[in-house]
C-alpha cells in the first residue's frame, strides 16, 4: 500500500529551503543592475539601426499620358441608332450613336457640314445659301425657315423685284398665294393622318420587337413609310410657311407705294447674318444634344446593355475611347493632404492593385515624376511613372488596363523604430 508524506504548511519548512527561498544569487546582486543596462543600451542601438519606411498612402488609378475618355449622356434620350460596336477603331468627330428626334440624323448632319465647309459668308454668299426643302429638320425647322424668310426679304431688296409691280399685280399674286396655302392646308390634314398611322405601326412593331418577336424587315419597311409621311408634311409645312412670307412681302410693297418707308438693304442685310448665326448655334446645339461623337481618334468601348429603343439618362456612362496615340501608362495618386508636404519628385512609390492579390503578386514600383501645385478637395495629385511592361516585386507580370486601381504608398523617407518610439513622446 502506497503511503504519502504528510504535507509541510509554509512555516514549517526547514531553515535550508528557506535559505534557498529568500536568499538573492550573489552574482545577480553584484551584476544585476550592469547587465540590464547593457541589455537597454544594445535594444537602443538596435532600434536606431534597423529602419522602417516613412510612406503617404492614397488610391492610385492607372492611366496613360493621353488619358482614356469617358463619354456621357448629354440628356436623357432614346437611342435612335448605334453607329459603331464595341471595339471598333473610329476617327476625331465620328458619330457613334444618335438619339430619337423628330429631325432625320442625316439631314441634320449634312446642313452641319454644309454649314462647317461654307467658303463665301459674304451678305451675297449667305443669300445663296441653299437649304434642301426636302429635308427633314426636326426641332431646328422654325430656324430653318426663319432664315429662308431673311435670305428672300434681303434678295427682294437687293434686287428689286416687286418695285416693276404694279399695285393690281400685287394684289393678284397675293390672292394666288392665299389660295395656294388653303390648298396645302387642306392637303395636310391627310398626310397628318398618314404620319400618326405609320407612327402607330412603328411603336407596334417596336413594342414586339422588345417582346423577342422577330418582325426587322416589316419594321424597316414601317419606318421608311413613316419617313416619307414626315418628309411630304415637312415639305408642305414648309411651301406654307415661304407662300405667308411671300404675302408679307408683297403686302409691305404695297403699303411702300402707299406711303410707308420700305427697309433698307443694309438692315436686311443685318437681319440676315443674325439668321445665319441662330441657325449655325441650332444645328450645333442638335448635334451636341442628339448626336454623340468621338473626340478623337481611337478604339471605342460600348458599354454593356446599350441598344437601340434604350433609355438612357443625363450624365450616364455610353462609351470608354481609348486614344489611338495614348503613350506610356502612368497612375494619377490621389494623396491626402495630411502628409503630402513630403512627397517630392523622384520618391519611390508601391502600389498594391486589387485586381491582384498582394500575398500572392507582390507590389509594382514606380517613381513620382509630378506633383500638383495646389490641393482640390483636400486632395493633392501626384503622378507616377512605371516601367513597361508592369512587374511586380515577387516577378509577376501584370496586365495593365484603364482604370485599373490599387493602393499606392509613397515612400517619403527612411525612418528608424527609435525616432517612431520618441515621436510618441
Amino acid at each position: 500500500m502506497t503511503s504519502f508524506a504528510p504535507h509541510t504548511p509554509p512555516g514549517e519548512r526547514s531553515q535550508d529551503v528557506e535559505e534557498i527561498l529568500v536568499t538573492r544569487p550573489r552574482w545577480l546582486a553584484r551584476y544585476g543592475t550592469v547587465l540590464l543596462a547593457v541589455v537597454l543600451v544594445v535594444l537602443v542601438i538596435l532600434a536606431s539601426w534597423f529602419t522602417y519606411p516613412d510612406t503617404v498612402t492614397g488610391d492610385l488609378t492607372l492611366t496613360t499620358v493621353d488619358p482614356p475618355r469617358v463619354l456621357l449622356a448629354p440628356q436623357d434620350f432614346t437611342i435612335e441608332e448605334i453607329l459603331v460596336g464595341s471595339g471598333d477603331t473610329v476617327e476625331a468627330m465620328q458619330t457613334l450613336l444618335v438619339a430619337r428626334s423628330s429631325a432625320t440624323f442625316a439631314d441634320v448632319a449634312s446642313l452641319d457640314t454644309k454649314l462647317y465647309n461654307a467658303r463665301d459668308e459674304s451678305d451675297a454668299g449667305l443669300a445663296a445659301f441653299v437649304i434642301p426643302t426636302e429635308w427633314n429638320l426636326g426641332e431646328i425647322q422654325e430656324t430653318v425657315f426663319d432664315f429662308r424668310e431673311k435670305q428672300s426679304a434681303y434678295v427682294n431688296l437687293r434686287e428689286r423685284r416687286l418695285d416693276g409691280l404694279t399695285t393690281r399685280e400685287l394684289t393678284r399674286r397675293i390672292t394666288d398665294r392665299e389660295t395656294f396655302i388653303r390648298r396645302e392646308r387642306r392637303r395636310q390634314g391627310p398626310l397628318e393622318d398618314a404620319a400618326q398611322r405609320a407612327r402607330t405601326r412603328v411603336q407596334r412593331l417596336q413594342q414586339r420587337a422588345s417582346e423577342g418577336i422577330r418582325n426587322t424587315e416589316a419594321l424597316n419597311d414601317q419606318r421608311i413609310i413613316l419617313q416619307r409621311a414626315e418628309d411630304a408634311l415637312q415639305q408642305s409645312r414648309g411651301e406654307v410657311r415661304a407662300a405667308a412670307f411671300d404675302i408679307e412681302l408683297m403686302r409691305n410693297q404695297v403699303e411702300s407705294y402707299r406711303g410707308g418707308l420700305p427697309s433698307t438693304l443694309t438692315q436686311a442685310a443685318d437681319e440676315l447674318r443674325a439668321s445665319y448665326d441662330a441657325l449655325r448655334a441650332a444645328v450645333s446645339g442638335w448635334m451636341r444634344n442628339h448626336a454623340l461623337t468621338a473626340p478623337i481618334r481611337g478604339s471605342v468601348i460600348l458599354e454593356r446593355g446599350l441598344r437601340p429603343e434604350s433609355f438612357v439618362l443625363r450624365g450616364t456612362e455610353i462609351a470608354t475611347l481609348l486614344p489611338a496615340n495614348a503613350g506610356n501608362v502612368i497612375g494619377r495618386l490621389e494623396l491626402p493632404v495630411r502628409g503630402s508636404g513630403k512627397v517630392d519628385i523622384g520618391q519611390r512609390v508601391l502600389v498594391r492593385f486589387d485586381s491582384y492579390p498582394y500575398l500572392e503578386y507582390g507590389s509594382v514600383e514606380g517613381t513620382v515624376t509630378a506633383r500638383a501645385t495646389f490641393e482640390r478637395d483636400r486632395r493633392l495629385m501626384i503622378e507616377v511613372a512605371f516601367r513597361e511592361p508592369l512587374y511586380t516585386t515577387t516577378g509577376h507580370r501584370l496586365d495593365a488596363t484603364p482604370f485599373m486601381r490599387g493602393q499606392a504608398s509613397v515612400v517619403t523617407g527612411e525612418r528608424s523604430l527609435l525616432e517612431r518610439f520618441m515621436d510618441r513622446f
